[in-house]
Protein backbone atom coordinates (compact mmCIF):
# COMPACT_ATOMS: atom_id res chain seq x y z
CA UNK A 1 0.00 0.00 0.00
CA UNK A 2 0.76 3.27 -0.72
CA UNK A 3 2.51 5.44 1.78
CA UNK A 4 2.07 9.79 2.72
CA UNK A 5 4.64 11.84 4.15
CA UNK A 6 3.17 15.38 5.04
CA UNK A 7 5.61 18.13 5.75
CA UNK A 8 4.14 21.21 7.65
CA UNK A 9 6.22 24.26 6.71
CA UNK A 10 8.23 25.44 3.59
CA UNK A 11 11.36 26.63 5.75
CA UNK A 12 14.52 25.28 4.17
CA UNK A 13 14.61 22.68 6.84
CA UNK A 14 10.93 21.52 5.34
CA UNK A 15 12.02 22.12 1.41
CA UNK A 16 15.34 19.40 3.02
CA UNK A 17 12.93 17.15 4.75
CA UNK A 18 10.63 17.17 1.60
CA UNK A 19 13.42 16.31 -1.00
CA UNK A 20 15.16 13.70 1.35
CA UNK A 21 12.33 12.08 1.90
CA UNK A 22 10.70 11.70 -1.81
CA UNK A 23 14.32 10.71 -2.82
CA UNK A 24 14.18 7.61 0.17
CA UNK A 25 10.98 6.66 -0.21
CA UNK A 26 10.47 6.05 -4.03
CA UNK A 27 6.85 4.75 -3.42
CA UNK A 28 5.72 7.38 -0.66
CA UNK A 29 3.96 10.41 -2.06
CA UNK A 30 4.74 13.88 -0.38
CA UNK A 31 2.95 17.16 0.68
CA UNK A 32 4.75 20.02 1.65
CA UNK A 33 1.99 22.51 3.09
CA UNK A 34 2.81 26.39 2.66
CA UNK A 35 1.36 27.90 5.11
CA UNK A 36 2.38 31.35 3.86
CA UNK A 37 0.01 34.45 2.60
CA UNK A 38 2.30 35.03 -0.68
CA UNK A 39 0.08 32.53 -2.92
CA UNK A 40 -3.90 33.43 -3.37
CA UNK A 41 -3.81 34.16 -6.83
CA UNK A 42 -1.92 30.83 -7.65
CA UNK A 43 1.60 31.41 -9.19
CA UNK A 44 3.00 29.03 -7.44
CA UNK A 45 5.06 30.93 -5.01
CA UNK A 46 7.03 30.93 -2.28
CA UNK A 47 8.89 28.04 -0.90
CA UNK A 48 11.76 29.14 1.55
CA UNK A 49 9.70 30.73 4.70
CA UNK A 50 11.53 33.46 6.48
CA UNK A 51 15.05 33.14 4.21
CA UNK A 52 12.68 33.95 1.14
CA UNK A 53 9.56 35.15 1.47
CA UNK A 54 10.68 36.98 5.09
CA UNK A 55 13.43 38.71 3.21
CA UNK A 56 16.06 37.18 5.27
CA UNK A 57 18.48 36.44 2.80
CA UNK A 58 21.89 36.25 4.82
CA UNK A 59 22.76 33.14 6.27
CA UNK A 60 24.20 32.54 9.40
CA UNK A 61 27.29 30.48 8.88
CA UNK A 62 29.43 28.70 11.59
CA UNK A 63 32.97 27.94 10.99
CA UNK A 64 36.14 27.44 12.65
CA UNK A 65 39.75 28.78 11.06
CA UNK A 66 42.01 26.18 11.35
CA UNK A 67 45.85 26.97 10.28
CA UNK A 68 44.64 29.86 8.32
CA UNK A 69 41.75 27.67 6.48
CA UNK A 70 38.22 28.29 7.02
CA UNK A 71 36.99 24.92 7.92
CA UNK A 72 32.60 24.52 7.73
CA UNK A 73 30.85 21.66 9.47
CA UNK A 74 27.00 22.24 7.41
CA UNK A 75 27.04 19.93 4.65
CA UNK A 76 24.18 18.17 3.17
CA UNK A 77 21.08 19.77 1.58
CA UNK A 78 22.34 23.46 2.68
CA UNK A 79 25.98 23.02 1.47
CA UNK A 80 24.19 22.58 -1.62
CA UNK A 81 21.77 25.73 -1.65
CA UNK A 82 25.28 27.81 -0.49
CA UNK A 83 26.70 26.20 -3.23
CA UNK A 84 24.58 27.67 -6.03
CA UNK A 85 23.65 31.15 -4.07
CA UNK A 86 26.47 32.29 -1.88
CA UNK A 87 26.04 33.68 1.43
CA UNK A 88 23.31 36.30 0.62
CA UNK A 89 21.03 35.83 -2.41
CA UNK A 90 17.94 37.40 -4.26
CA UNK A 91 15.21 35.98 -2.30
CA UNK A 92 13.26 34.85 -5.69
CA UNK A 93 16.27 33.23 -7.43
CA UNK A 94 16.89 31.25 -4.17
CA UNK A 95 13.15 30.33 -4.15
CA UNK A 96 13.15 29.18 -7.58
CA UNK A 97 15.84 27.08 -6.83
CA UNK A 98 14.21 25.11 -3.77
CA UNK A 99 10.82 24.71 -6.08
CA UNK A 100 13.33 23.36 -8.81
CA UNK A 101 14.67 20.47 -6.56
CA UNK A 102 11.73 19.54 -5.14
CA UNK A 103 10.14 19.42 -9.00
CA UNK A 104 12.87 17.41 -10.13
CA UNK A 105 12.34 14.43 -12.80
CA UNK A 106 13.13 11.75 -10.90
CA UNK A 107 10.45 12.40 -8.21
CA UNK A 108 7.87 11.81 -10.62
CA UNK A 109 5.61 14.49 -9.58
CA UNK A 110 5.47 12.71 -6.02
CA UNK A 111 5.92 16.06 -4.26
CA UNK A 112 2.54 17.77 -3.67
CA UNK A 113 2.73 21.55 -2.85
CA UNK A 114 -0.26 23.22 -1.46
CA UNK A 115 0.46 26.94 -1.33
CA UNK A 116 -1.26 29.14 0.81
CA UNK A 117 -2.95 26.75 3.02
CA UNK A 118 -3.11 26.57 6.85
CA UNK A 119 -4.10 23.82 9.34
CA UNK A 120 -7.79 24.31 10.59
CA UNK A 121 -7.71 20.80 12.69
CA UNK A 122 -5.98 17.43 13.00
CA UNK A 123 -7.27 13.68 13.09
CA UNK A 124 -5.84 12.25 16.04
CA UNK A 125 -6.05 8.47 16.73
CA UNK A 126 -4.00 6.17 19.19
CA UNK A 127 -1.70 8.63 19.64
CA UNK A 128 -0.82 9.42 15.91
CA UNK A 129 -2.42 11.90 13.66
CA UNK A 130 -4.09 10.37 11.17
CA UNK A 131 -5.10 13.82 9.05
CA UNK A 132 -4.24 17.47 8.71
CA UNK A 133 -7.08 19.81 7.63
CA UNK A 134 -6.17 22.60 5.60
CA UNK A 135 -7.82 25.52 4.23
CA UNK A 136 -6.29 29.01 1.87
CA UNK A 137 -4.93 32.16 3.47
CA UNK A 138 -4.67 35.45 2.54
CA UNK A 139 -3.26 38.73 3.85
CA UNK A 140 -5.95 41.14 3.29
CA UNK A 141 -6.03 45.11 3.29
CA UNK A 142 -5.84 45.66 6.89
CA UNK A 143 -2.68 43.28 6.79
CA UNK A 144 -4.13 40.44 8.58
CA UNK A 145 -3.65 37.16 7.29
CA UNK A 146 -7.34 35.37 7.21
CA UNK A 147 -9.05 32.43 6.40
CA UNK A 148 -10.61 31.82 2.77
CA UNK A 149 -14.08 31.40 3.77
CA UNK A 150 -15.08 30.54 0.21
CA UNK A 151 -12.76 27.74 -0.38
CA UNK A 152 -13.27 23.94 0.70
CA UNK A 153 -11.28 22.25 3.03
CA UNK A 154 -8.57 20.02 2.17
CA UNK A 155 -7.93 16.73 3.59
CA UNK A 156 -4.82 14.99 3.75
CA UNK A 157 -4.54 11.27 5.26
CA UNK A 158 -0.65 11.00 6.08
CA UNK A 159 1.53 8.27 7.58
CA UNK A 160 4.19 10.69 8.69
CA UNK A 161 4.29 14.10 9.40
CA UNK A 162 6.63 16.33 10.00
CA UNK A 163 6.58 20.14 11.76
CA UNK A 164 9.12 22.22 9.57
CA UNK A 165 7.80 25.27 10.73
CA UNK A 166 8.58 28.36 12.49
CA UNK A 167 4.85 28.76 14.69
CA UNK A 168 5.24 25.14 15.78
CA UNK A 169 1.74 24.63 14.78
CA UNK A 170 1.11 20.67 13.82
CA UNK A 171 3.22 20.05 17.24
CA UNK A 172 0.83 21.85 19.39
CA UNK A 173 -2.40 20.99 17.73
CA UNK A 174 -1.40 17.03 18.36
CA UNK A 175 -0.12 16.54 22.10
CA UNK A 176 2.18 19.43 22.78
CA UNK A 177 4.47 18.30 26.02
CA UNK A 178 7.12 21.58 25.81
CA UNK A 179 7.34 25.12 27.09
CA UNK A 180 7.15 28.14 25.71
CA UNK A 181 10.08 30.56 25.11
CA UNK A 182 12.46 30.51 27.62
CA UNK A 183 10.60 29.04 30.53
CA UNK A 184 13.53 26.57 30.95
CA UNK A 185 15.63 28.88 31.93
CA UNK A 186 16.80 29.34 36.19
CA UNK A 187 14.46 31.64 37.51
CA UNK A 188 17.05 33.74 38.47
CA UNK A 189 17.53 34.87 34.99
CA UNK A 190 13.60 35.34 34.33
CA UNK A 191 11.46 38.31 34.97
CA UNK A 192 8.87 37.85 38.17
CA UNK A 193 6.07 36.68 36.32
CA UNK A 194 7.85 34.67 33.96
CA UNK A 195 8.55 32.03 37.21
CA UNK A 196 6.73 29.49 38.71
CA UNK A 197 3.99 27.03 37.88
CA UNK A 198 2.21 30.08 36.25
CA UNK A 199 4.70 31.68 34.85
CA UNK A 200 4.30 33.02 30.96
CA UNK A 201 8.00 33.44 29.74
CA UNK A 202 9.11 35.71 26.74
CA UNK A 203 9.82 34.73 22.86
CA UNK A 204 13.18 36.42 21.55
CA UNK A 205 12.11 39.86 19.24
CA UNK A 206 11.07 39.55 15.86
CA UNK A 207 12.23 41.54 13.10
CA UNK A 208 10.27 42.50 10.22
CA UNK A 209 13.24 42.77 7.24
CA UNK A 210 12.44 46.22 4.89
CA UNK A 211 14.06 46.73 1.55
CA UNK A 212 15.99 50.17 1.13
CA UNK A 213 18.14 51.28 -1.87
CA UNK A 214 20.67 54.01 -2.52
CA UNK A 215 22.95 52.53 0.36
CA UNK A 216 26.37 53.95 -0.07
CA UNK A 217 28.58 50.98 0.54
CA UNK A 218 31.24 52.95 -0.34
CA UNK A 219 30.73 55.95 2.06
CA UNK A 220 33.91 57.34 3.77
CA UNK A 221 31.88 58.84 6.72
CA UNK A 222 34.92 59.74 8.90
CA UNK A 223 34.09 56.71 11.27
CA UNK A 224 36.00 53.60 13.12
CA UNK A 225 36.94 51.08 10.43
CA UNK A 226 34.78 48.30 12.45
CA UNK A 227 31.39 50.82 11.91
CA UNK A 228 30.74 48.82 8.36
CA UNK A 229 32.05 45.29 7.12
CA UNK A 230 30.92 43.62 3.95
CA UNK A 231 31.18 40.68 1.58
CA UNK A 232 30.63 39.39 -1.44
CA UNK A 233 29.00 36.35 -2.46
CA UNK A 234 30.15 34.92 -5.77
CA UNK A 235 28.14 32.33 -7.72
CA UNK A 236 28.65 32.23 -11.77
CA UNK A 237 29.68 35.73 -11.83
CA UNK A 238 27.43 36.95 -10.09
CA UNK A 239 28.74 40.02 -7.15
CA UNK A 240 25.44 40.12 -3.80
CA UNK A 241 27.28 42.42 -1.30
CA UNK A 242 26.24 41.32 2.37
CA UNK A 243 26.68 44.03 5.04
CA UNK A 244 26.44 44.15 9.07
CA UNK A 245 27.48 47.47 11.50
CA UNK A 246 26.52 50.76 12.74
CA UNK A 247 27.16 49.47 16.43
CA UNK A 248 28.84 53.00 17.38
CA UNK A 249 25.79 54.64 15.67
CA UNK A 250 23.37 52.68 17.64
CA UNK A 251 24.76 53.66 20.75
CA UNK A 252 25.36 57.57 19.75
CA UNK A 253 23.61 58.74 16.98
CA UNK A 254 21.23 60.80 18.61
CA UNK A 255 18.02 60.30 15.84
CA UNK A 256 18.91 56.58 16.69
CA UNK A 257 18.41 56.98 20.57
CA UNK A 258 15.72 59.28 20.34
CA UNK A 259 13.69 56.46 18.17
CA UNK A 260 14.45 54.07 20.37
CA UNK A 261 13.78 56.05 23.24
CA UNK A 262 10.28 56.89 21.49
CA UNK A 263 9.21 53.52 20.83
CA UNK A 264 11.12 50.91 22.53
CA UNK A 265 8.55 51.25 25.53
CA UNK A 266 6.12 50.05 22.63
CA UNK A 267 7.81 47.13 21.58
CA UNK A 268 10.13 48.44 18.60
CA UNK A 269 13.46 49.06 18.22
CA UNK A 270 16.12 49.84 15.98
CA UNK A 271 19.47 47.30 16.03
CA UNK A 272 23.10 47.97 14.44
CA UNK A 273 22.06 46.18 11.02
CA UNK A 274 22.49 43.05 9.13
CA UNK A 275 21.97 42.95 5.56
CA UNK A 276 22.32 42.32 2.51
CA UNK A 277 21.32 42.82 -1.86
CA UNK A 278 18.19 41.10 -3.29
CA UNK A 279 20.51 39.71 -6.17
CA UNK A 280 23.58 41.17 -8.14
CA UNK A 281 24.50 45.00 -7.36
CA UNK A 282 24.64 46.02 -10.94
CA UNK A 283 26.87 48.51 -12.88
CA UNK A 284 25.31 51.29 -10.01
CA UNK A 285 25.76 50.20 -6.63
CA UNK A 286 23.42 53.01 -5.76
CA UNK A 287 20.68 51.56 -7.40
CA UNK A 288 20.57 48.10 -5.62
CA UNK A 289 18.08 47.16 -3.31
CA UNK A 290 18.95 45.72 0.24
CA UNK A 291 16.55 43.47 2.57
CA UNK A 292 17.63 44.82 6.47
CA UNK A 293 17.63 43.37 9.24
CA UNK A 294 17.46 45.92 11.73
CA UNK A 295 14.12 46.97 13.01
CA UNK A 296 12.89 44.63 16.36
CA UNK A 297 10.04 43.61 17.34
CA UNK A 298 9.14 42.93 20.79
CA UNK A 299 6.48 41.16 22.76
CA UNK A 300 5.39 38.82 19.69
CA UNK A 301 3.90 35.51 20.67
CA UNK A 302 4.48 33.54 17.51
CA UNK A 303 1.69 30.66 18.00
CA UNK A 304 -0.54 33.65 17.89
CA UNK A 305 -2.82 34.41 14.72
CA UNK A 306 -5.98 36.70 14.67
CA UNK A 307 -7.79 34.10 12.60
CA UNK A 308 -7.60 31.69 15.58
CA UNK A 309 -9.01 33.69 17.89
CA UNK A 310 -12.01 32.30 19.51
CA UNK A 311 -11.11 28.76 19.24
CA UNK A 312 -8.91 26.66 20.67
CA UNK A 313 -5.77 26.33 17.96
CA UNK A 314 -5.11 30.09 20.02
CA UNK A 315 -2.43 30.04 22.77
CA UNK A 316 -4.68 30.68 26.03
CA UNK A 317 -1.43 31.14 28.02
CA UNK A 318 -0.59 34.09 25.68
CA UNK A 319 1.03 36.91 27.59
CA UNK A 320 -1.16 40.19 28.25
CA UNK A 321 0.94 42.13 26.80
CA UNK A 322 1.98 40.29 24.00
CA UNK A 323 0.70 40.65 20.52
CA UNK A 324 -0.37 38.32 17.87
CA UNK A 325 1.99 37.99 14.46
CA UNK A 326 -0.74 39.48 12.68
CA UNK A 327 -0.72 42.76 15.04
CA UNK A 328 2.94 42.72 15.11
CA UNK A 329 3.30 42.77 11.78
CA UNK A 330 1.07 45.52 10.53
CA UNK A 331 2.32 47.60 13.60
CA UNK A 332 6.11 47.73 12.72
CA UNK A 333 5.58 48.45 9.18
CA UNK A 334 3.53 51.32 10.12
CA UNK A 335 6.47 52.92 12.22
CA UNK A 336 8.26 52.39 8.72
CA UNK A 337 6.11 55.29 7.62
CA UNK A 338 6.98 57.56 10.76
CA UNK A 339 9.28 60.61 10.01
CA UNK A 340 11.33 59.42 13.58
CA UNK A 341 11.88 56.17 11.53
CA UNK A 342 13.65 57.80 8.31
CA UNK A 343 16.10 60.28 10.53
CA UNK A 344 16.94 57.15 12.67
CA UNK A 345 17.61 55.07 9.64
CA UNK A 346 19.71 57.79 7.74
CA UNK A 347 22.06 58.32 10.90
CA UNK A 348 23.25 54.47 10.08
CA UNK A 349 26.50 54.57 8.48
CA UNK A 350 26.13 54.11 4.63
CA UNK A 351 22.24 55.26 5.20
CA UNK A 352 22.69 58.99 4.82
CA UNK A 353 20.93 59.00 1.50
CA UNK A 354 19.04 55.55 1.67
CA UNK A 355 15.15 55.09 1.06
CA UNK A 356 12.45 52.66 1.62
CA UNK A 357 11.55 50.78 -1.36
CA UNK A 358 8.07 51.17 -2.44
CA UNK A 359 5.20 49.07 -3.99
CA UNK A 360 2.61 49.67 -6.43
CA UNK A 361 0.38 51.21 -3.70
CA UNK A 362 3.32 53.36 -2.38
CA UNK A 363 3.87 51.08 0.75
CA UNK A 364 6.73 50.08 2.33
CA UNK A 365 8.15 46.26 0.69
CA UNK A 366 8.56 44.30 3.50
CA UNK A 367 9.16 40.78 4.35
CA UNK A 368 5.42 38.60 3.76
CA UNK A 369 6.16 36.85 7.28
CA UNK A 370 7.53 38.30 10.50
CA UNK A 371 11.42 37.53 11.23
CA UNK A 372 10.08 35.21 14.09
CA UNK A 373 13.22 33.57 16.11
CA UNK A 374 11.51 31.15 19.04
CA UNK A 375 8.32 29.84 19.90
CA UNK A 376 8.06 26.80 21.67
CA UNK A 377 10.55 23.79 22.61
CA UNK A 378 9.99 20.10 22.70
CA UNK A 379 10.50 18.51 26.42
CA UNK A 380 11.10 14.92 27.18
CA UNK A 381 8.97 15.13 30.01
CA UNK A 382 5.46 16.84 30.38
CA UNK A 383 5.64 16.14 34.11
CA UNK A 384 8.95 17.97 34.44
CA UNK A 385 8.55 20.62 32.98
CA UNK A 386 9.52 23.81 35.00
CA UNK A 387 11.83 26.59 35.24
CA UNK A 388 15.95 25.47 35.57
CA UNK A 389 15.21 22.46 33.49
CA UNK A 390 17.12 23.27 30.41
CA UNK A 391 19.94 20.48 31.01
CA UNK A 392 17.90 18.14 31.82
CA UNK A 393 14.62 17.69 29.85
CA UNK A 394 15.32 18.14 26.49
CA UNK A 395 17.24 15.92 23.74
CA UNK A 396 19.82 18.86 23.66
CA UNK A 397 20.57 20.82 26.11
CA UNK A 398 21.98 24.35 27.47
CA UNK A 399 25.11 22.88 28.22
CA UNK A 400 25.57 20.55 24.93
CA UNK A 401 26.29 24.41 23.93
CA UNK A 402 28.02 25.77 25.90
CA UNK A 403 30.49 23.17 26.56
CA UNK A 404 30.09 21.56 23.33
CA UNK A 405 32.13 17.81 23.64
CA UNK A 406 31.23 17.11 26.91
CA UNK A 407 28.37 15.43 25.73
CA UNK A 408 29.28 13.63 23.28
CA UNK A 409 29.15 10.10 24.83
CA UNK A 410 25.35 11.19 25.32
CA UNK A 411 24.40 12.31 21.80
CA UNK A 412 27.16 10.74 19.83
CA UNK A 413 25.76 6.85 19.38
CA UNK A 414 22.39 8.77 17.59
CA UNK A 415 24.05 11.45 16.11
CA UNK A 416 22.32 13.20 12.71
CA UNK A 417 24.50 15.87 12.18
CA UNK A 418 26.61 18.99 13.47
CA UNK A 419 24.98 21.96 14.92
CA UNK A 420 27.56 24.82 13.97
CA UNK A 421 27.16 28.12 15.55
CA UNK A 422 27.68 30.04 18.60
CA UNK A 423 24.75 30.95 21.37
CA UNK A 424 23.27 33.85 19.95
CA UNK A 425 20.63 35.24 22.26
CA UNK A 426 18.76 38.51 21.09
CA UNK A 427 16.95 40.75 23.26
CA UNK A 428 13.46 39.34 25.13
CA UNK A 429 12.43 42.82 25.74
CA UNK A 430 13.42 46.24 24.89
CA UNK A 431 15.40 47.16 28.62
CA UNK A 432 17.72 44.25 27.30
CA UNK A 433 18.89 46.80 25.12
CA UNK A 434 19.92 49.32 27.74
CA UNK A 435 21.62 46.64 30.79
CA UNK A 436 23.48 49.40 32.39
CA UNK A 437 21.38 52.26 31.54
CA UNK A 438 23.55 52.82 27.67
CA UNK A 439 22.56 50.84 24.62
CA UNK A 440 24.66 47.53 24.31
CA UNK A 441 25.38 45.00 20.88
CA UNK A 442 25.07 41.98 21.32
CA UNK A 443 23.45 41.59 24.25
CA UNK A 444 23.84 37.03 24.89
CA UNK A 445 25.98 38.32 27.89
CA UNK A 446 24.08 40.44 29.29
CA UNK A 447 20.21 38.39 29.06
CA UNK A 448 22.14 35.94 30.38
CA UNK A 449 24.60 37.63 32.69
CA UNK A 450 25.76 33.94 34.00
CA UNK A 451 26.61 32.12 30.66
CA UNK A 452 30.11 32.72 29.37
CA UNK A 453 29.88 31.81 25.56
CA UNK A 454 32.94 29.55 24.41
CA UNK A 455 34.47 29.45 21.03
CA UNK A 456 32.66 27.74 18.17
CA UNK A 457 32.33 24.26 18.54
CA UNK A 458 30.09 21.72 16.83
CA UNK A 459 27.41 19.85 18.69
CA UNK A 460 25.97 16.65 17.89
CA UNK A 461 22.68 16.44 17.26
CA UNK A 462 21.04 12.99 18.39
CA UNK A 463 17.89 11.77 16.44
CA UNK A 464 16.11 12.75 19.48
CA UNK A 465 16.03 16.26 19.05
CA UNK A 466 13.34 15.75 16.39
CA UNK A 467 10.87 12.50 17.45
CA UNK A 468 9.10 13.40 20.44
CA UNK A 469 7.77 11.45 23.34
CA UNK A 470 4.28 12.50 22.41
CA UNK A 471 3.44 11.46 19.49
CA UNK A 472 4.50 8.58 17.53
CA UNK A 473 4.52 9.56 14.09
CA UNK A 474 5.80 12.77 14.05
CA UNK A 475 9.06 14.39 13.17
CA UNK A 476 9.93 17.74 14.46
CA UNK A 477 13.38 19.70 12.29
CA UNK A 478 11.65 23.35 12.99
CA UNK A 479 11.22 25.71 15.69
CA UNK A 480 9.54 23.50 18.35
CA UNK A 481 12.37 20.50 18.29
CA UNK A 482 13.84 18.87 21.30
CA UNK A 483 16.35 22.04 22.06
CA UNK A 484 16.26 23.78 25.10
CA UNK A 485 15.96 27.65 24.83
CA UNK A 486 19.69 29.00 25.19
CA UNK A 487 20.30 25.81 22.80
CA UNK A 488 17.83 26.86 20.36
CA UNK A 489 19.77 30.47 20.62
CA UNK A 490 22.51 28.87 18.22
CA UNK A 491 20.19 25.84 16.66
CA UNK A 492 17.95 28.26 15.31
CA UNK A 493 20.21 29.33 12.17
CA UNK A 494 19.06 28.21 8.50
CA UNK A 495 21.96 25.90 7.87
CA UNK A 496 21.37 24.13 11.38
CA UNK A 497 17.49 24.17 10.61
CA UNK A 498 18.87 22.73 7.23
CA UNK A 499 20.64 19.72 9.05
CA UNK A 500 17.78 18.75 11.21
CA UNK A 501 15.50 18.90 8.00
CA UNK A 502 17.51 16.36 6.09
CA UNK A 503 17.49 13.88 9.31
CA UNK A 504 13.58 14.10 9.65
CA UNK A 505 13.32 13.45 5.18
CA UNK A 506 15.45 10.47 5.93
CA UNK A 507 14.17 9.58 9.09
CA UNK A 508 10.38 9.49 7.43
CA UNK A 509 11.27 7.85 4.56
CA UNK A 510 12.75 4.90 6.67
CA UNK A 511 9.96 4.65 8.53
CA UNK A 512 7.03 4.40 6.08
CA UNK A 513 9.94 2.11 4.27
CA UNK A 514 9.80 -0.33 7.44
CA UNK A 515 6.02 0.06 8.36
CA UNK A 516 7.74 1.66 11.53
CA UNK A 517 7.08 4.56 13.40
CA UNK A 518 9.34 6.88 14.18
CA UNK A 519 9.05 7.06 17.73
CA UNK A 520 9.78 3.28 18.28
CA UNK A 521 13.57 3.59 16.53
CA UNK A 522 16.18 1.07 17.59
CA UNK A 523 19.73 1.38 17.12
CA UNK A 524 19.61 -0.56 13.81
CA UNK A 525 17.21 2.26 12.53
CA UNK A 526 19.63 4.80 13.41
CA UNK A 527 22.36 3.42 12.29
CA UNK A 528 20.53 2.62 8.77
CA UNK A 529 19.37 6.88 9.24
CA UNK A 530 23.03 7.85 9.26
CA UNK A 531 24.57 5.64 6.63
CA UNK A 532 21.87 7.15 3.91
CA UNK A 533 22.76 10.68 5.50
CA UNK A 534 26.46 10.37 5.05
CA UNK A 535 26.05 8.76 1.58
CA UNK A 536 23.99 11.90 0.70
CA UNK A 537 26.82 14.66 1.70
CA UNK A 538 25.56 15.13 5.73
CA UNK A 539 28.34 15.36 8.00
CA UNK A 540 28.50 13.30 10.82
CA UNK A 541 32.19 13.58 12.11
CA UNK A 542 34.01 16.97 14.26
Amino acid sequence: MAKTIVVYGATMAGVAAAAKAAKNAPSATIHLIVPDPVDYNGNGCCLGAIGTVGGQNFFDIGWKTVNGKQIFFTKGSFNWWESQMGQHYSVDAMSDLLKRDLTKAEYGGRIKIHYAYDITGIGWESSHITEVRLKRIFRDTDGTVKWDEKADTLTIAGDVFIDASESGRLTRMSNFGGTVGRYDWPASQLDSDERGSNGKARQQAATLMFKVTKFDRTAEDGKPDNEKEFKTSDRNGDNVWGANGGTRAYQEEADIIDFNETYGPKGFALKPFNMAQDGPEGTDHMAAEWWVNMLLVFNVDGRAYDRDKGTTHFPSDMRSDYKTVDDAWVAAKEILTTTKFKRALQAFPGFKDAELVLDENGEPVVGDVLYLRETIHSAQSSSARANDTENSNYALRATDFLKAGTADNRNYAKRMGLNAYQIDVNAYKFEDLKPNGSYQWPVTGFVRSDVTIPELSPTYVPYDAIATNFVSNLLIPGYATGVSSLGWAAARTIPNQCVLGDAAGVAAAHAVNNNKDPLNFGSSDISSIQTILRNSGAQLEK
